[in-house]
């Protein structure tokens, strides 16, 4: 793309990244490209000024910076550096017009919107490993800041592997070639810049020849960007006080090879750090930056599995314009679902091991837990609540006993800042909650176990204290921490920038693998509470496949689903880009869905069947049936998002087994406070305090 052509298509797309102005008289205008003005981070910011008679005289805070400026046929475009922390004012003039906009400037180190930082904080760049091989150095502050490095690699011919680049001057006579999605076929040469924003170690990777093109810029393109942004979020858990030696594979052959600028920082990384409060921030400064390098993207794919789905479903939804359209896999929704499931998971399994389950069947087993018995002791449910990461000494972990004033690794500790913090306890506010859930009613019902069996099961399965140990008592959520948990927006909503985007996501089958932590059910959750606040999910395409690849072939092998899915999201986000009609967000991205994007799901075959995803029926359920979750089994519906229930009276008509006046009054003395009334809102539900909320 040529100079012109680029910098014409950064003004056409002024509007579609949210850029804000205050237009004066003839037309003339300042624009922030970057960024939001409000939330410019770093010091700079990329700016267009509309002047079309001459030139104009820009200021900052006073100061002449109209040389960052280049004309483009009366468009001035320019990297305006220099801004202080806090307020700044940038000012055009020509003549009699005149136009201004107001900066608010944030540190490059954060944070911005997502609270006090988190402390301790473990610096790991000298860990970090550069695509060359070599390591970052050790950082300069305690922010865990390190000066910006380049680095080249390139895929040999005929192989898969990338090499570091020997010569930035002369390219290997092996490099391969690879076509971008516009068509443009350039030598596989990856430059991957890497640095720190908001403490986290970032990567920016995009084709680009060093021996034929000068270094990327808003102004001068590589011939391999396809101007676009595909953002890479990265799952795990257990994630905090760390920086993290890791990133999402920016060198991702299913985004580089295809042109995509690929972003990716270590803070999204959920095993890094698993709050996605903090996760959505970095991704707006890192991002930005981005922007700042290379000039604004037609659009930007948010892209992630595991802990990733959780990134990219609730940025979209709580911080929208970061991300244009998401492709969710291997979806658990968020972590208080996530952790809630997990939570259940556990103290069900535990049970099973105990003398009460003795004697039941695989199937009764089955029933009473919903999804698929685990093999091997369950360890999930617990790394999400005690899990420090390795790098934390353990004498200053946190020991109730032993060293109650220590750094505490459960994950509500890691939403501190959204969850508000217990003054009894000095640690985050619990949202764990399990009282009055009636385990295995479904199994009841369906007569699969007995009565006494299901009182057993009740009786003896207990819950979980603020500290994440067991106990015999059921575990008490903090009524202010669930509400906190709903108005901040940690509980998915789904109707806030989530409803107007593209969505597709993919999903590698794995309910029946009794490993797995992927459960389909995640997939109607998320889905489900879109349609509950749109409506309908329209804008949320689901295609489904079977395991024979791995959980992870879609995230991670670019299997035939991915690249489908990837080409329609592209051509999706495109027709978008391209629409200047009038409409809503939602409006445009309804009307500018491939007509030929159905749901679908893929047989084991491979053969795809066009049909609508539903939690059961069909045939697609008929490969890949959902099971339901513990809580689910209890009676909580399909959209999982009820933290504490609200409680009623015991009643005999719930029940379809009889039950015997002994039992009965067994059943009163177990939920002598109530049992879940599935059909009312949860406890403190209510929907979030809106987008963009800072902490």
């Amino acid at each position: 793309m040529s100079k012109k052509a680029a910098w014409s298509l950064g003004f056409a797309l002024t509007l579609l990244v949210g850029a804000s102005a205050m237009a004066a008289t003839n037309d003339f205008s300042i624009h922030v490209l970057s960024s939001d003005p409000s939330r410019v981070t770093g010091g700079d910011a990329l700016i267009e000024i509309v002047s079309p008679e001459a030139p104009p005289r820009v200021d900052a805070n006073g100061r002449d910076v109209s040389m960052a400026f280049k004309n483009e046929s009366g468009r001035y475009i320019g990297l305006v550096k220099g801004f202080t922390t806090g307020d700044n004012t940038l000012t055009a003039k020509q003549g009699s017009n005149s136009a201004s906009v107001k900066i608010k400037n944030y540190p490059i180190t954060g944070p911005v919107f997502a609270g006090p930082k988190e402390k301790p904080f473990i610096c790991e760049t000298a860990q970090f490993k550069l695509k060359d091989g070599k390591f970052l150095p050790a950082p300069k502050d305690a922010d865990c800041s390190v000066d910006t490095v380049v680095t080249y690699v390139y895929r040999p011919a005929g192989t898969k592997e990338f090499k570091p680049l020997p010569d930035r001057k002369t390219l290997p006579a092996d490099v391969a070639q690879t076509t971008t999605s516009t068509g443009e076929t350039v030598p596989y040469v990856v430059r991957i810049e890497t640095g720190t924003i908001n403490r986290g170690v970032y990567e920016i990777a995009m084709l680009h020849n060093p021996t034929a093109e000068g270094d990327p810029s808003p102004a001068t393109s590589p011939k391999g960007w396809n101007h676009r942004f595909a953002y890479l979020f990265a799952g795990g858990c257990g994630g905090m006080y760390r920086q993290g030696r890791n990133t999402q594979n920016v060198l991702s052959e299913q985004f580089t090879g295809l042109g995509y600028a690929t972003i990716a920082n270590s803070l999204n990384v959920f095993q890094n750090n698993c709050d996605d409060l903090l996760s959505s921030e970095t991704a707006m400064m890192t991002r930005e930056h981005a922007i700042k390098r290379l000039g604004l993207p037609l659009f930007t794919i948010g892209w992630g599995c595991s802990g990733g789905s959780h990134q990219v479903l609730l940025t979209a939804d709580n911080y929208p314009g970061v991300l244009d359209g998401i492709m969710p896999m291997c979806t658990s929704v968020d972590f208080v679902r996530f952790g809630q499931n997990s939570s259940d998971v556990n103290l069900v399994f535990d049970w099973l091991k105990k003398p009460g389950a003795k004697g039941l069947t695989d199937a009764q087993k089955h029933a009473i837990a919903g999804v698929t018995l685990n093999t091997k002791p369950s360890t999930i449910g617990r790394s999400i609540a005690t899990d420090c990461p390795d790098v934390l000494p353990k004498s200053e972990r946190f020991d109730a006993k032993t060293n109650p004033n220590g750094v505490r690794c459960m994950w509500s500790d890691h939403f501190v800042n959204s969850l508000g913090r217990d003054p009894k306890t000095g640690f985050a506010r619990n949202v764990v909650d399990n009282i009055g859930v009636q385990y295995g009613l479904a199994a009841l019902n369906s007569g699969a176990i007995s009565v006494d069996t299901f009182l057993d099961l009740n009786e003896q399965i207990g819950g979980y204290d603020v500290n994440g140990d067991w106990t015999q008592a059921r575990g008490a959520g903090d009524p202010q921490g669930i509400r906190a948990a709903y108005r901040s927006g940690r509980v998915l909503n789904g109707g806030l920038g989530l409803k107007d985007i593209p969505v597709i996501e993919q999903r590698n089958y794995s309910d029946h693998d009794p490993q797995a932590n992927h459960l389909k059910a995640g997939t109607f959750a998320a889905a489900g509470r879109v349609a509950r606040e749109a409506g309908d999910r329209d804008n949320y395409i689901v295609l489904i496949e079977s395991h024979r690849e791995g959980e992870y072939a879609a995230s991670q092998n670019g299997d035939t689903m991915s690249r489908y899915a990837i080409g329609k999201m592209d051509e999706w986000l495109t027709s978008i880009a391209k629409d200047a009609g009038v409409g809503s967000k939602r409006e445009k991205t309804l009307r500018n869905k491939p007509k030929d994007l159905v749901e679908s799901c893929f047989d084991p075959e491979g053969k795809r069947i066009e049909e609508k995803q539903t939690f059961s029926g069909g045939k697609c359920n008929e490969f890949y049936p959902t099971y339901p979750s513990p809580r689910m089994v209890a009676g909580q519906s399909e959209l999982q998002d009820i933290i504490k229930c609200q409680l009623k009276p015991v009643s005999p008509a719930d029940y379809k087994a009889k039950l015997t006046d002994a039992q009965m009054s067994r059943l009163k003395k177990l939920f002598s406070g109530g049992v879940c009334d599935w059909t009312k809102p949860g406890v403190g539900q209510e929907k979030p305090a809106g987008t963009w909320q800072y902490f």
